[in-house]
């Protein structure tokens, strides 16, 4: 039987095709990691480590104002987006009007697809507007409240049951 490779080179070639091997398959799995759609790196996550503190002082504001907000979606009307429906009381229960209501909104699933929207007031201290929301499951919204000189932030995880074509 005649050997592929002489004596002297077995070893080096062995050595060489194993971590040839390894660097192949980490290559690999970094691919199939940063291909998949549900990857996702929180949105400025440096900058916001960096302002822990800052977002503990606005828990803390939050708390001290009792603003209570809630939220539903409403189905779509046929064809169009589900609507979210936001209402805005102060501690008391008194609708708060004339807000500036912002939300970020993604489904767990896939983290990094965020929607924006800036629901507009429809009286009574309820804001609504279209959300982009193409699954149901558990999405994560988080709201920025500016009022009347004050600033407040919700966040709510729900699990979301849309009716889809």
């Amino acid at each position: 039987m005649k050997l592929l490779l002489p004596p002297r080179l077995r070893w080096p070639v062995l050595i060489i095709a194993a971590l040839s091997i390894h660097v192949v398959v980490s290559l690999l799995t970094v691919f199939v990691a940063t291909s998949n759609p549900s990857y996702a790196v929180e949105e400025d996550y440096y900058r916001k480590a960096l302002a822990w503190d800052a977002r503990r002082a606005q828990e803390r504001r939050n708390l001290d104002l009792g603003w209570q907000l809630d939220f539903e979606v409403a189905p779509q009307p046929a064809g169009g987006d589900p609507q979210l429906l936001v209402r805005l009381a102060d501690r008391s229960g008194q609708p708060l009007d004339r807000a500036s209501v912002a939300v970020a909104a993604f489904h767990n699933a896939r983290a990094d697809q965020i929607v924006h929207a800036k629901p507009a007031a429809a009286g009574d201290g309820v804001y609504s507007c279209p959300l982009a929301m193409r699954r149901s499951g558990r999405w994560e919204l988080r709201f920025t409240v500016d009022c009347g000189g004050e600033h407040f932030t919700h966040t709510a995880s729900r699990h979301i049951r849309l009716e889809l074509p």
